[in-house]
């Protein structure tokens, strides 16, 4: 079973954090998990081996104490015990003069949240281990020429596939973070920008 994350953004003004109505890059990218908040670090589907884990930018910090009032109410709960599935008949209908709130789902496991700024720090430049099963081809190329695999599995059922491991600068298998970082940046200040975000598997 795969995982995939869910985020939303904040900015930090007149004191307080406010939830931003922006659309932010969601794709699977384990790599990027990892950096994020330490999931599915050095592993994927079943366990498998994908390589040596990452440093995060953090271990899972669960939502912040200032989440925005925003995003505060489009939550079910703040209560890290409850799957955070949404249940609208537990909501109280809104008044005559309050906005119908659109719920957002978070995901059930591994809330977070981190800068732009912690974002921008992050050292994508970094040479990060790399492992899979890849066609004998894709290895020799590898041997030959040091081009990076472009067809890998972390498990096959083919008996001609070999596992190779080599080595590639860290934005290369976490693009996830360069497009958070260039959707953020326009905002405002990278102290004062922050995503909130959650996992579900």
């Amino acid at each position: 079973m795969g995982t995939d994350i869910h985020l939303a953004a904040e900015v930090f003004r007149d004191g307080k954090w406010h939830l931003v109505d922006i659309d932010l890059p969601c794709n699977r990218n384990y790599r990027a998990f990892a950096i994020l908040a330490d999931v599915r670090n050095g592993y994927g589907f079943a366990g498998m081996d994908t390589g040596e884990p990452v440093i995060p930018i953090s271990y899972p910090r669960g939502f912040p104490e200032d989440i925005s009032e925003e995003l505060d109410k489009m939550l079910l709960s703040n209560d890290e015990d409850d799957d955070f599935w949404y249940a609208e008949e537990q909501r109280d209908p809104p008044s005559d003069d309050e906005e119908e709130i659109e719920p957002i789902w978070l995901g059930d496991h591994s809330f977070s949240w981190v800068t732009l700024e912690e974002l921008l720090n992050y050292d994508l430049d970094a040479a990060v281990t790399l492992r899979g099963k890849v066609p004998p081809e894709a290895a020799q190329h590898w041997e030959e020429k040091h081009e990076p695999p472009g067809n890998v599995a972390a498990y096959t059922s083919n008996p001609d596939w070999v596992t190779l491991e080599w080595q590639r600068p860290l934005r290369e298998s976490a693009p996830l973070i360069t497009e958070l970082i260039d959707a953020l940046k326009p905002l405002g200040e990278p102290s004062k920008v922050r995503i909130v975000f959650g996992f579900d598997s």
